[in-house]
């Protein structure tokens, strides 16, 4: 960067001062975006009340805000009941009690359990056990339903009927949050389909970053060649070695993608730092950076 000479009045005052701002910097900005595809694992299919006013889960007497995490997952997360609760997975299966800290999904994606009625969301199984969530499989409802019939004998038909309904038809998955499934692991049909989209947008935006990147290194290539100096290369690896690596500390995998700017403030230095561009938002999905002007490097 050359040297810039600043003009301005003065005057013969003691300790007068006069601020001056300062030209703008040149400045380079780099691609960088994660893309965690949702359902790496597989979704799990819960069917929810699709009403805070519904009888049935006004009589569970949740308060308003039980009321809410019921009815809509996707934006309070996915919780039991009752977090915390001691009730056992047999107790939670055969409905011995009402609240428990389990929520009961099915594994038969995309339909789920059919005997239920309601709204459909589906939960992503990474992102739920990335939560500290436990997951409860159909062969320990089994055993677990095994010890309860051994221990209250006289239930033991009524168990076997239990049974039957959640290994057969409801194919039950246990999820025990901790204390909750967030938000962005919980999907309604159309949500999931929005996010798909926007993975596959992403994955785009990604190749062309790598693009971006190696027209870069091409041009700072040919310049060398013909300066007969290996510093264009040299000072262009160097910025995006920067960018890059300012955009890996710096970005956050979040809902925005922010942009990290590499600025060329010296011969070779690159200073990186993270501002506060809100690009697109990805549902928890997406993070990085946008990009895209070449500095010539001499």
């Amino acid at each position: 960067m050359g040297n810039y000479v600043y003009q301005t009045a003065t005057n013969r005052e003691s300790d007068s001062q006069y601020d001056v701002l300062g030209h703008l910097m040149p400045a380079k900005v780099f691609v960088f975006v994660v893309v965690d595809e949702p359902g790496r694992d597989g979704f799990l299919v819960r069917q929810c009340y699709t009403d805070v006013n519904n009888p049935y889960l006004q009589e569970l007497k949740l308060g308003e805000l039980g009321d809410l995490r019921e009815v809509y997952p996707e934006k309070y997360g996915l919780w039991g009941k009752a977090p915390g609760s001691d009730a056992t997975v047999a107790e939670h299966v055969m409905g011995a009690k009402k609240i428990t800290g389990f929520a009961s999904t099915s594994s038969d994606f995309p339909d789920g359990a059919t005997r239920f009625k309601g709204k459909t969301v589906y939960i992503d199984i990474a992102k739920a056990k990335r939560s500290g969530a436990k997951l409860v499989t159909g062969q320990e409802i089994r055993d677990a339903l095994d010890e309860y019939a051994r221990q209250n004998p006289h239930l033991k038909k009524r168990i076997a009927t239990i049974r039957g309904y959640s290994e057969a038809l409801d194919k039950e998955i246990l999820i025990q949050p901790n204390p909750s499934v967030p938000p962005s692991g919980v999907f309604t049909p159309q949500g999931l389909g929005e996010a798909f989209s926007v993975v596959k947008y992403a994955r785009v935006v990604q190749v062309l970053s790598i693009a971006f990147t190696a027209y870069d290194l091409s041009v700072a290539t040919n310049e060398s060649f013909k300066a007969a100096s290996v510093r264009p290369i040299e000072n262009e690896v160097v910025r995006q070695m920067g960018g890059w690596g300012g955009a890996i500390a710096g970005a956050r995998i979040g809902a925005a993608a922010g942009a990290v700017i590499g600025v060329e403030t010296g011969p070779g230095a690159v200073i990186t730092g993270l501002i506060g561009g809100i690009v697109f938002g990805a549902i928890g999905y997406l993070g990085g950076s946008f990009a895209a002007a070449q500095i010539p490097a001499h």
